[in-house]
């Protein structure tokens, strides 16, 4: 078996051509068990874990998919597929207020953060999403929380955070950490991938408020499900489209712009869409930086 030049770099994580070799090895010896149960198994001898111990079996079947695309490996055919039930969008009855929702913040009670926590409330945020947010619903894999955000009983929008950018330039400048301090506390940022305001809602400063909230919410809620909390939330505004006017109200703080650069799979190309960079720390900036650089994790 042809044993590969040099490391590859998939979904996060850099696998030496010896993995490489033993992914082949082990996919090509056990085609009998399904993408799942292979995943599973690859990733416990491989031990791909996340923080919280969980073996990462989501993004190891994303990989397997990856090598399976690229002729490296033969995949057994799928039960179901994965694509679908990750980011699958389903159409539900869901019929639009008749009239606006207006005013101010102080003319309705406190926004309810509610987490996605199963299939019915996953397809509601799943087609809100998709029908409503301009990059739509795509596929989240990795650690994530979905929230959908009420007031006085109404569904107004919809969050969602996952995990942080591998590379951003703009913000690795601004930690000042290396190349090993950054694969090893990278899981203490997190990225709020989508932030969703239904059409119909016209409270003013709505957005500057929910994401306030959020900063205070979510960490704790991260720091349940995966046992660790973070440390910083990221996120990108197109700068075509928004002028980030809710995140600078709320605090964020802009770092610079992306190169209009993206990746699929191991290679990078230019899309040409420029993107402004926010992060939000949940701690003192000098204490953020020493515990990114440190080594040490939070709890």
């Amino acid at each position: 078996m042809k044993t590969s030049p040099e490391n590859i770099i998939i979904r996060g994580r850099e696998f030496s051509p010896m993995e490489i070799d033993l992914i082949k090895a082990l996919v090509a010896s056990h085609s009998n068990l399904s993408r799942r149960k292979l995943s599973i198994f690859i990733c416990e001898k491989l031990e791909w874990r996340q923080a919280n111990g969980n073996l990462k079996d989501r993004a190891c079947r994303d990989v397997l998919i990856r090598l399976n695309n690229q002729g490296v490996i033969t995949l057994p055919k799928p039960i179901s597929d994965f694509t679908t039930q990750t980011a699958g969008v389903k159409h539900i009855d869901f019929n639009e207020p008749s009239c606006d929702i207006a005013g101010t913040p102080k003319n309705f009670p406190a926004p309810v953060f509610h987490v996605v926590q199963n299939n019915e409330e996953r397809n509601l945020w799943n087609y809100l999403v998709d029908r409503y947010h301009y990059k739509g619903c795509r596929i989240v894999v990795g650690r994530h929380l979905k929230y959908l955000i009420y007031l006085d009983q109404q569904i107004i929008g919809c969050f969602g955070f996952a995990d942080a950018v591998l590379q951003l330039k703009p913000r690795d400048e601004w930690i000042t950490w290396d190349e090993k301090q950054r694969q090893a506390n990278l899981h203490l940022i997190i990225n709020n991938v989508r932030f969703l305001i239904l059409p119909w809602v016209k409270i003013k400063y709505l957005a500057s408020m929910l994401l306030g909230l959020s900063a205070k919410i979510v960490p704790d809620h991260w720091q349940k499900r995966y046992n660790y909390r973070p440390l910083v939330i990221e996120t990108f505004v197109e700068k075509q489209r928004f002028f980030g006017t809710s995140y600078k109200a709320a605090n964020w703080i802009y770092l610079g712009q992306t190169r209009g650069k993206g990746r699929s799979g191991m290679k990078y190309y230019n899309h040409g869409i420029i993107k402004d960079v926010y992060v939000y720390p949940l701690t003192r900036i000098s204490r953020l930086r020493k515990l990114l650089k440190s080594g040490r994790e939070t709890s």
